[in-house]
């Protein structure tokens, strides 16, 4: 999503958007500490600067059971 540039605008925050959804969906919630700004994620990943198995350590770090 983020890479693809589905819409005009907006394409990082739908991505994000579905990000919480299939986690919250998936029986797990983000901890992100307050000093990490997301924004920083989603630019890395649409700029080709974050591979996909740092995006899955990444993650794998964050997500906690509900």
């Amino acid at each position: 999503m983020v890479g693809n540039h589905g819409f005009v605008d907006g394409n990082k925050r739908t991505a994000w958007l579905l990000v919480e959804i299939l986690v919250d969906r998936s029986g797990y919630m983000l901890d992100i500490p307050d000093d990490e700004p997301v924004d920083d994620l989603v630019v890395a990943v649409a700029a080709g600067q974050m591979d996909f198995d740092e995006l899955v350590t990444w993650f794998k770090s964050r997500l906690v059971g509900q």
